[in-house]
């Protein structure tokens, strides 16, 4: 996020219910069954935060954050409340990174938010993934599409599923969330309700994809299980029954909000689901194991090293190097368990020997070799060796 220039940003674990009812859609399955909703002391309808779209856009409305011509860029990564069956990658509270692009219009920026999501999956070890995409395009034509839908459920006696059925009358385009009508119905494309500007923005788009080797393909029934959503939609399920990863774009959300224009588009990661994913391709231990390791570990059997321990650190953070060193001092013969435990680069050993010489006896654990290194020239040393690795 920081590479990309996206800030973070932090809101309410609840908010006033009206605000999820009127953006979300009260058709859909978020607000229609899983919203956590309760009354506070003065009988105001409040909810758990179900998702993080329309809290960052009530956020930028309040304080006015919006400077015409100039983009907001912010992400989100917290916990959110739905009430769900629990299962394996889907629980009632679930976390998410979330990133919203705000007052930023065109092909280009869909494409920016699309390469984002790649480098995430591409540095996390991901390869095997691709976007599924599809475009809404504006009012015009999802009204285009609806009516295209209705007409083939009308002439085709479609069999709906008794919920469907519900969805039918208020909201068409839901019935292309549901699984089991879209097992028993092939519906018509929604490239059918395309007019000449949607297929334009769609070819840009595909040039830049497929310049950039971004793997993709279309579903022309995806629809995401949102109302606020125009333009293009995405996910990425990598194989899974549920999207890892969705999000589009929602033109219209702050003028819904705030009552200005403002275009906009994000996406947001399912982290327990990644999570899931992870461990079952085996990419976590070596992700962990990175993560888990430290630059510097200081190991003490002398006491007296401790003041010059503290100074040493103190000139190494401007470095952003992550140190530690032990609390007690202690003797030790074998030093495995120490690097097997904190998984040093480099391990620093400070005993009796070493206040004798004035020469550290540094253990490269990258290079598996020992080194002495005057004690004058440590902190220096360690910077250089560091950028070294």
């Amino acid at each position: 996020m920081r590479q990309n220039n996206y800030q973070p940003i932090i809101f309410p674990t609840f908010e006033s219910a009206e605000l999820f009812t009127n953006t979300l859609g009260s058709t859909t399955d978020v607000v229609h069954k899983e919203m956590y909703v309760f009354s506070d002391r003065k009988a105001r309808l409040m909810a758990l935060r179900p998702e993080g779209t329309a809290s960052v856009a009530r956020l930028v409305c309040e304080n006015r954050l919006i400077n015409e011509g100039y983009p907001l860029k912010f992400y989100y990564w917290t916990s959110f409340f739905r009430y769900e069956r629990p299962q394996k990658g889907r629980y009632r509270e679930f976390w998410q990174l979330g990133v919203e692009l705000v007052n930023a219009q065109g092909v280009f920026a869909d494409y920016q938010l699309l390469r984002v999501v790649a480098d995430i999956f591409h540095d996390l070890g991901i390869k095997e993934f691709f976007f599924s995409l599809n475009y809404l395009g504006n009012k015009e034509t999802k009204e285009n599409y609806k009516s295209k839908l209705k007409n083939f459920v009308e002439t085709k006696t479609v069999d709906l599923c008794k919920n469907c059925q519900e969805r039918y009358q208020k909201n068409p385009l839901r019935i292309l969330d549901c699984s089991i009508c879209k097992k028993k119905t092939s519906f018509p494309s929604y490239r059918e309700a395309w007019d000449e500007k949607d297929r334009e923005y769609v070819n840009k788009l595909n040039q830049l994809l497929s310049k950039s080797d971004l793997p993709y393909n279309y579903d022309y029934n995806l629809v995401r299980g949102l109302d606020y959503y125009t333009g293009l939609v995405f996910e990425v399920s990598l194989g899974e029954n549920k999207a890892l990863l969705g999000g589009g774009r929602y033109d219209k959300l702050y003028q819904e909000i705030g009552n200005f224009d403002a275009p906009a588009l994000g996406f947001a990661i399912g982290i327990d689901r990644l999570i899931n994913y992870l461990e079952t391709s085996g990419l976590s231990s070596k992700l962990l194991a990175d993560f888990n390791k430290i630059d510097v570990f200081f190991f003490l059997s002398a006491p007296e090293f401790y003041p010059e321990v503290l100074e040493w650190k103190e000139k190494l953070k401007k470095y952003s190097l992550t140190i530690d060193y032990n609390l007690e001092t202690r003797k030790l013969k074998n030093f495995s368990k120490i690097i097997n435990y904190y998984q040093p680069r480099l391990l620093i050993i400070l005993g009796e020997r070493e206040l004798e010489t004035k020469k550290i006896l540094v253990k490269d654990c990258s290079e598996k070799k020992d080194l002495l290194i005057e004690k004058k020239e440590l902190v220096k040393w360690i910077v250089k060796q560091i950028d070294n690795h």
